[in-house]
């Protein structure tokens, strides 16, 4: 028997579908930045592509989070639901 980590297949599927997913949002940001630079009054692009920069890493927790609780890993998925908790305190205490 050997020490080594043996890997859930359907994890593993799972992460490769969200690191291409993640890879064509990065793409989609770039382009969007790109064309908020280079065209007239294209600087909501940029905004969006700000915003979207910003959402991706929090989506992405909270993809993680589901997909901890759904395997059972109750541990993780609480690390990350109050990650995300501390994320949506930050503009709330911001308000105040």
């Amino acid at each position: 028997m050997s020490g080594g980590h043996r890997v859930d297949p359907t994890q593993a599927a799972a992460e490769e579908r969200a690191g291409a997913w993640m890879a064509r949002a990065l793409v989609v940001i770039t382009v969007l930045a790109g064309l908020g630079l280079v065209l007239p009054g294209g600087g909501w692009l940029d905004g969006v592509a700000i915003l979207a920069v910003t959402a991706l890493p929090i989506v992405r927790v909270a993809w993680l989070a589901r997909r901890w609780w759904a395997v059972g890993d109750r541990r993780y998925a609480a690390v990350a639901i109050g990650l995300l908790g501390l994320v949506a305190l930050g503009p709330l205490l911001a308000l105040r």
